[in-house]
């Protein structure tokens, strides 16, 4: 079987339109609800919420939790965390932080005092040292190149004092073939119909991945895949 993703190397240098400068703001947003809606639907939320859950460990209702999602877009992620805790009895804070002001506004907008959101760089965090307890980001690694890929893991190890959650997609033929069925059924929206089957090509596979992890100083806790498309990872802060 020929030219199937998992047989390619990586795209490298490729833009994707939800990052172009200049983007329709209602497209953006309309890209940013089909990403929230495919984080339900294909268990993407639950994958991360899983995640944190391991790193976290067993804590008693009442105690308090600090979550950073970084490059939150429209903030799914971020809410679902806030719940998953607080449904638990949990005093959780969530920070949000995305280098796009007119995205971070998208979430401060939808979602007002239920997390906090601010403007942020996910290569140089303006926050302190193990200032979090655990620092996730979804869907965010694979715009990165290798180079940048391992800074933001080590500056997401660098604010977390339990762990870091990476939940990305998996460069492989499941993914390609999914992307290119999002594309074509679930959406109309041009960025997304774009950026769907470009962000499988962009992204690492499992390896890739994990080398990269592994590089940034993390200690993989556990791997949870799921439809041959997406994994997260858990990884202990060291």
């Amino acid at each position: 079987m020929k030219n199937v993703a998992w047989a390619s190397p990586r795209v490298a240098g490729a833009v994707e339109q939800l990052d172009a400068p200049g983007a329709d703001p209602r497209l953006v947003a309309g890209a940013l609800d089909d990403l929230g809606r495919i984080n339900r639907l294909f268990l993407g939320t639950n994958l991360t919420v899983a995640a944190v859950r391991e790193l976290i460990g067993s804590v008693s209702a009442g105690g308090a939790v600090t979550f950073l999602d970084a490059g939150c877009g429209r903030g799914d992620m971020a809410v679902a965390l806030a719940r998953w805790a607080r449904a638990r009895g949990l005093d959780a804070r969530v920070l949000a932080v995305d280098a796009s002001a007119a995205i971070a506004g998208l979430a401060r907008e939808r979602f007002g005092e239920e997390i906090e959101v601010r403007v942020d760089d996910l290569l140089a965090l303006d926050l302190p040292d193990q200032s979090v307890d655990v620092a996730a980001c979804s869907l965010v690694l694979h715009h990165f190149e290798p180079e940048e890929a391992l800074r933001a893991l080590r500056e997401l190890g660098r604010v977390a004092r339990k762990g870091v959650v990476v939940n990305d997609l998996v460069r492989g033929p499941l993914g390609l073939l999914g992307a290119h069925a999002v594309a074509r059924l679930m959406t109309r929206n041009p960025i997304t119909r774009h950026d769907a089957v470009l962000s499988v090509r962009r992204a690492y596979t499992r390896r890739e991945l994990l080398d990269l992890v592994d590089a940034a100083g993390l200690r993989p806790r556990n791997v949870r895949g799921v439809l041959g498309y997406r994994v997260a990872i858990a990884a202990e802060a060291v």
